[in-house]
């Protein structure tokens, strides 16, 4: 029985190998619009081109021995959503639900999906958990989360699989496959690479604005034994000038108008990674 990841980019090349440290069998699965396949050469995991797009491309790729799907494969990015809408909905929204009858039908009884914390919107305040509701969003490729969760949801109740809605944070840290396209980098990695050149670190709205950030690694070990249900996946919940702030080497201020309420241990803090 294998793992089979959907997205074989930032999050799941990680997740791969982490997987078969520990003994599992994985299928990574792309269509290589943001990662080069030439990137996961040295991983080890048996790859396949997939488009979740395409029901004939799951139905080969997930055959009725997959223990469990991770599904990562996302048009992720806000400013690419913004120039190729279609893209972004063909793939977050439909590929979402043909993944959901993919997965039905083969008889999989474990789905994990990578959601967003970015499903509460903005103009938050307090302590933000999983039962807190949807908020209204600034652009397709954090709509589509919530779509997603929903969607995905509605199948596993009517088919009966097990669902895990894990929301992330702002990820950062090493992997296997790094984006060098600016669109694609989070601004955590952005900023660390900014301030080691000795560039000037840019603040919309003087960085004010609240996110949940979370080491690449800790992210990989908890999807690995993600938990049925809606979690959030945040070790630290920050300012982007708190994040300016240690890329600088300097004190952070503070200042987060709320907190991620989240279940899980985290192995890695902010601070250290921007040391």
């Amino acid at each position: 029985m294998a793992d089979l990841i959907l997205g074989a980019g930032y999050i799941g090349a990680r997740l791969a190998e982490l997987a078969m440290q520990s003994g599992r069998e994985v299928v990574l699965a792309d269509n290589w619009f943001a990662t080069e396949r030439a990137q996961l050469d040295g991983i080890g995991a048996r790859v396949e081109t997939v488009d979740i797009r395409s029901g004939d491309d799951l139905s080969r790729v997930i055959p009725p021995d997959t223990e469990r799907v991770f599904l990562l494969a996302a048009q992720a990015s806000r400013p690419l959503s913004v120039s190729d809408p279609d893209y972004t909905e063909e793939t977050n929204l439909t590929g979402a639900r043909r993944v959901a009858e993919a997965v039905a039908k083969s008889g999989c009884r474990s789905l994990v999906y990578a959601s967003s914390l970015h499903v509460y919107g903005p103009s938050l305040s307090g302590e933000i958990g999983p039962d807190h509701p949807y908020g209204p969003q600034g652009d397709l490729s954090h709509l589509s989360k919530i779509y997603a969760e929903l969607c995905l949801d509605l199948y596993a109740r009517r088919h009966g699989f097990e669902l895990s809605l894990m929301r992330l944070g702002i990820v950062y840290g090493p992997s296997p496959v790094m984006h060098e396209r600016p669109e694609s980098q989070t601004v955590v990695d952005k900023f660390k690479r900014l301030a080691a050149a000795g560039e000037e670190l840019t603040l919309d709205d003087g960085g004010r604005a609240t996110i949940g950030v979370v080491h690449v690694d800790d992210v990989a070990k908890i999807m690995l034994d993600a938990p049925p249900g809606a979690a959030n996946v945040a070790a630290e919940t920050v300012t982007v000038a708190d994040v300016a702030a240690l890329a600088r080497g300097e004190e952070p201020s503070g200042g987060a108008t709320h907190t991620f309420a989240s279940p899980f241990e985290y192995e890695h803090a902010l601070a250290e990674y921007m040391r």
